[in-house]
């Protein structure tokens, strides 16, 4: 049977039509497979650099990674290789290491003679007249007991003030019932030693036989930040006229609320403050409009507004930082983040060598070597950024090099603020804005006297004696 002229051309026509539509249909799918061909590719960069950074011998707790133990305690892992390594570390000390042990006491308080009138061992009686003798020093506490002092005030008329007049008690503050001592040994456990308000109370009673409540815990510790506050002012001023300063900062928590604690650390001084923001408001407020001295910090963006708001004075980044950055680049960029790695160790090491006794053209040859190290052409993106910051920042790097006051890190703000940390990981940080000044104060006049290696309920006592007048 023949099929019309004119049927065929319609078939043919629809036929064509159908053949254009798959073929709009199958450009459409390439597209799309093209789209999803890239984004699995980029997702499976993603996965190899996240396998990197978490190798399966890596956990994370608290958003801090540790590294897993195996099995067997004698072996551990290579973070780059993934291979086990043995090692035969014995408990104890080590061999090259200078050992440590108490020193034996010589302030001799009491002496006590030991005679024997029968042996211990047979418990025989008829002992020989004594044949030696040897000395044992022991060192001990006595069982303290609290002073209960009953003062009777004198009081007179002053003719010239018209009123009755009294003899101030020095050794407590107005209207307090427990003496200073106390109160300062009460702050000590609760910021310098991070006891909580449930276990000091307790220590107090079984050690002196003192009785406080847990609410007393709080008002002692405000009492006492009031009457740092004079000396707290003096702390800011030491700050600001410091001829080097080390910055850091860190988070913490008011009621829930996330603020930051920012650490400035000098020699023998330290001052802390608690705000609600990181920004450079904080640390520009502290130094003031025209500080004197270096800052030492990391390389938080904050700190080059900080710079340009107080003088573009000299800065020195810390280099530990600068080292755990270009470490992360080795299982990231292979042999090139190993080697840039290895140049940026050698370089610093050099730069200490100098034990701060280098030259401005030792200064010059090591930025030199920077440029060296650093201005190469780099294939892997990490690289080039990391070395573009780094170079951009090179008058930065090596001021410790001829400053004998500058450090080349930024290590004393870091051991600053760290018990701080532990601080507020075990009660949370504070509850209320007063607790949070309040514990700035504290803090800041605590880590001020343990730089100085001097006793806080010691020096403290005298704080508040000299604020008084």
């Amino acid at each position: 049977m023949q099929i019309p002229l004119e049927q065929c051309k319609c078939i043919i026509a629809s036929l064509n039509r159908e053949n254009a539509r798959l073929r709009e249909q199958i450009a459409t799918l390439e597209t799309k497979n093209r789209e999803l061909s890239a984004a699995y590719e980029h997702l499976q960069e993603q996965f190899s650099e996240y396998q990197l950074r978490h190798p399966k011998h890596v956990g994370v707790k608290h958003g801090k990674s540790y590294v897993l133990q195996p099995d067997d305690s004698s072996h551990a892992v290579d973070p780059l290789t993934d291979t086990p390594q043995h090692i035969k570390r014995k408990p104890g000390g080590q061999p090259g290491h200078r050992g440590r042990c108490r020193q034996k006491a010589t302030n001799i308080t009491k002496t006590v003679t030991v005679d024997v009138t029968c042996c211990p061992n047979c418990g025989n009686d008829r002992l020989s007249s004594i044949q030696e003798k040897r000395t044992r020093v022991i060192e001990d506490i006595p069982v303290p007991v609290a002073d209960v002092i009953e003062y009777t005030l004198c009081r007179r008329y002053c003719s010239c003030c018209k009123k009755i007049v009294e003899e101030p008690i020095t050794t407590a503050l107005p209207k307090a019932r427990l003496g200073l001592n106390v109160m300062l040994v009460v702050v000590w456990l609760k910021i310098g030693l991070r006891l909580t308000e449930e276990a000091i109370p307790q220590i107090l009673d079984e050690l002196c036989g003192i009785r406080i409540s847990e609410g007393e815990v709080s008002n002692i510790c405000s009492m006492i930040a009031k009457e740092f506050g004079e000396y707290y002012a003096q702390l800011e001023e030491a700050i600001r006229s410091a001829p080097v300063r080390y910055i850091d900062e860190t988070s913490w928590r008011e009621g829930g609320d996330k603020r930051w604690m920012w650490a400035f650390v000098t020699k023998g001084v330290a001052l802390y403050r608690i705000a609600k923001g990181r920004g450079h408001e904080v640390p520009c407020e502290v130094l003031g409009e025209q500080p004197n001295g270096v800052d030492v910090h990391d390389r938080f963006r904050a700190y080059d507004v900080v710079e340009r708001c107080t003088g573009n004075r000299p800065q020195q980044l810390c280099w530990f930082h600068i080292l755990g950055d270009s470490k992360e680049l080795v299982p990231l960029c292979g042999e090139e983040g190993r080697a840039l790695h290895r140049g940026m160790k050698e370089l610093y090491a050099s730069a200490n060598a100098f034990d701060h006794k280098g030259t401005d053209e030792d200064v010059q040859r090591l930025l030199e070597r920077l440029h060296t190290v650093l201005g190469q052409k780099y294939t892997t993106l990490r690289c080039k950024k990391f070395a573009q910051s780094i170079l951009k920042r090179h008058d930065q790097l090596f001021v410790f090099v001829t400053n004998p006051d500058v450090e080349g890190t930024n290590n004393r703000a870091e051991r600053a603020i760290r018990p701080h940390v532990v601080y507020r990981k075990i009660s949370g940080g504070t509850r209320s804005p007063e607790g949070t000044k309040r514990y700035a104060v504290l803090a800041s006049v605590l880590q001020t006297i343990k730089l100085n290696e001097k006793n806080f309920v010691k020096e403290g006592y005298e704080i508040i004696q000299t604020s008084h007048g």
